[in-house]
């Protein structure tokens, strides 16, 4: 998988996990807003970036809606991605 590609992947996912609330009680919700871009660089540092109209349409060309019930995580400086179930959701 090329680095693109998985820079594309990360900005899909912390697009869709900044639309769901926040299951951690101390952790603030990610701020997203029409036109900016969440991106986990290769080195695992996280940036706010504003692309412009012609990188934004090469993201959308690529990208692919998050499903309702997926939850992102952090685990030893790897960011991770799972479809959640009831019971999950109920432990919270």
């Amino acid at each position: 998988m090329s680095a693109f590609t998985k820079i594309l992947y990360a900005i899909a996912a912390i697009a869709i996990a900044a639309t769901t609330p926040s299951f951690a009680q101390q952790s603030a919700p990610w701020e997203m807003q029409e036109g900016s871009a969440h991106v986990v660089d290769m080195q695992g540092n996280m940036k706010v970036m504003k692309p412009s109209d012609k990188t934004m349409a090469i993201l959308k060309k690529r990208a692919k809606p998050v499903p309702k019930g997926t939850v992102f995580f952090m685990n030893n400086g790897q960011l991770y991605m799972t479809q959640g179930s009831k019971s999950l959701f109920d432990n919270f």
